[in-house]
């Protein structure tokens, strides 16, 4: 089957079951990971590794997700190790704005992610023509996952996307499952004794 058929078929079949307010329903992770640690070691140094490959030439980097979970956190692990060049803008539904940092190109938005054109627009006001790398970390649910990944219609051509929760949520997990893998490279989890962590980028 196409793939963007088994994309919309999945999507079909597991609205009912995995959109809205079942994403709050407890997770049975698959080998039995409690949960207690939302973002952790193997995460950031598996983020960080995928980062460095695109750090010296990244002129933007767009998070969807920001800060929840403090110093641990997934934004940390950009804003530690971008260069001040690089602008970072993080998306959340709540505000970050305690990060905000002009002179660092640190730039949050509250808003939806659903928001495509406002949040692209906000970017480009800041002089962004590419985003080189994408980290999505919001709302977990299938629909969502995929509007998100809308963001990648402005991917550089070397870009990266990052997403969180690959080991058992349904958004994040069956997106990357159904994605072209003659299209795109894709490492489905690297960290699957936690939450887990994925990575793709164009072949």
């Amino acid at each position: 089957m196409d793939q963007h058929l088994k994309w919309q078929e999945d999507l079909t079949n597991d609205l009912s079951a995995y959109d809205g307010e079942s994403e709050f329903e407890p997770w049975a992770h698959p080998i039995g990971y409690d949960g207690r640690v939302e973002f952790s070691n193997c995460n950031r140094a598996s983020l960080l590794e995928h980062f460095l490959k695109v750090r010296d030439h990244c002129t933007s980097i767009l998070e969807i997700g920001v800060c929840r979970n403090g110093s641990d956190s997934s934004t940390h692990v950009f804003l530690e190790n971008k260069l001040n060049t690089t602008h970072y803008f993080g998306v959340d539904i709540e505000n970050k704005t305690f990060l905000d940092n002009a002179d660092q190109n640190i730039h949050t938005i509250k808003t939806s992610s659903s928001n495509i054109e406002e949040i692209w627009t906000a970017m480009q006001d800041k002089g962004v023509t590419k985003i080189d790398f994408l980290f999505i970390d919001g709302w977990h649910t299938i629909n969502q996952v995929k509007r998100d990944w809308e963001f990648t219609k402005f991917l550089s051509v070397n870009g990266i996307v990052g997403f969180h929760d690959t080991s058992c949520h349904p958004g994040p997990k069956r997106f990357l499952e159904a994605l072209d893998t003659e299209k795109w490279n894709v490492i489905p989890n690297t960290c699957p004794a936690d939450w887990g962590i994925g990575f793709v980028w164009a072949k």
